[in-house]
């Protein structure tokens, strides 16, 4: 019985540890120069060069330092193959863009659709062919560093 207690406590233990470390995000920072205004988080960010990195589980950092603008954003796990080129995935309606994926060699995440970005779903929803309700995807190239 001891034994058993033993083997699930353990077991127990290595699955937790598992599920922190992929929660993790991805441990790098990226950098990336978006050249359009930006929503993160219901913040509208201006156009420009960004790190962006993973400062917690499930959290997300985008800061411009040279424009002393950012945001934090909480995030999902994003399966990815690995060895994946580092990228920002937008979710772009008519002109406004909505930071969705970022990607990394080493793992990748998700952001949650905002309020904003779903009202923008929305009234693209009134103005456009019923056919084509998913948004336009736009890819921004990034580069591991600081």
């Amino acid at each position: 019985m001891k034994n058993q207690i033993q083997k699930v406590v353990v077991t127990l233990l290595v699955i937790s540890t598992l599920t922190i470390a992929g929660f993790a995000g991805f441990p790098e920072n990226l950098k990336a120069n978006i050249p359009f205004d930006f929503m993160v988080s219901g913040k509208k960010l201006a156009a420009g060069t960004y790190t962006i990195r993973s400062t917690s589980q499930r959290v997300l950092s985008i800061h411009s330092w040279s424009m002393k603008q950012g945001a934090f954003v909480t995030t999902m796990d994003l399966q990815v193959r690995p060895e994946n080129k580092p990228q920002l995935i937008f979710h772009r309606y008519g002109n406004q863009y909505f930071l969705a994926k970022v990607i990394s060699p080493t793992g990748g995440i998700e952001v949650p659709k905002s309020k904003a970005e779903r009202e923008a779903a929305k009234a693209g929803r009134d103005t456009i062919v019923k056919n084509d309700l998913n948004p336009e995807i736009v890819t921004v190239s990034a580069q591991l560093g600081q």
